[in-house]
């Protein structure tokens, strides 16, 4: 499989190509962190990828590992180290396709921790409709009508929401409020009307904002979009966005 058919599904800037694996470990020390690794087993050195795979897994990696192979002989072993995919070399490209929209299915997500007066709760991203801080208190709402309260919050409420908001589906136009775009079901009357019905404010003058927002976010949220007008649509956002929670 060459990098250039990875390149056109997810983006130019979202593919690294690491041609060994000490390379791939030698990254992970510097601090580089991938959404989905995707290793070739080459027949002389495939010993080497699956031990860097197993490292992967003991420092606590847990995004999805997919493994290409001339042969079926190491799926074991790549099963062993939670192996999403074992492919086949050639690799048909409906099969990319569909390996790449497994791996952004919520099982593989982005999730962040929530503190709670019962315990540490892992919430994905997929399952958030939005966020309301009131008293200090963060209350996750879900798309299952959940509410999950945080614990109180010592913090501004951005620094609580920042992971949410380095993710393209979601927003932040209110100072209490972040909301999940893609649970969003029209804007109307200074409010998104949530899917499960709910309705969050959106301040009186920042309407148009929520407009536009509406109207980029499935090109914000598709991987093609890069350079100039992807980093457009993020300086937005961030020219929008309320650091404070009262």
């Amino acid at each position: 499989m060459k990098l250039a058919q990875i390149q056109m599904r997810v983006g130019p800037d979202k593919a690294a190509n690491l041609r060994h694996a000490e390379a791939l470990l030698a990254r992970d020390d510097a601090g580089e962190r991938y959404e989905l690794y995707l290793i070739e087993l080459p027949s002389t050195a495939a010993a080497a990828s699956l031990q860097a795979a197993a490292a992967l897994r003991s420092r606590g990696r847990r995004s999805p590992l997919a493994f290409l192979a001339h042969t079926p002989a190491h799926a074991y072993s790549a099963y062993r180290v939670d192996a999403m995919q074992y492919l086949l070399l050639p690799v048909p490209p409906e099969q990319l396709d569909a390996l790449l929209a497994r791996a952004t299915e919520p099982e593989y997500g982005p999730a962040i921790p929530v503190a709670t007066a019962s315990g540490l709760r892992v919430l994905p991203f997929a399952d958030i409709e939005y966020l309301e801080c009131t008293h200090h208190v963060v209350h996750f709402h879900l798309a299952s009508g959940e509410d999950v309260p945080s614990l109180s919050v010592r913090v501004p409420f951005a620094q609580v929401a920042q992971p949410l908001l380095t993710d393209e589906r979601f927003v932040q136009l209110h100072r209490s409020y972040v909301v999940n775009l893609a649970a969003v079901s029209q804007l109307a009357a200074g409010e998104f009307w949530m899917q499960s019905g709910a309705r969050v404010p959106v301040p009186r003058g920042r309407e148009p904002a929520a407009r536009t927002a509406l109207k980029d976010y499935p090109a914000a949220s598709n991987p093609l979009c890069t350079g100039r007008q992807g980093a457009a649509i993020r300086a937005d956002r961030r020219r929008w966005s309320h650091p404070r929670c009262r």
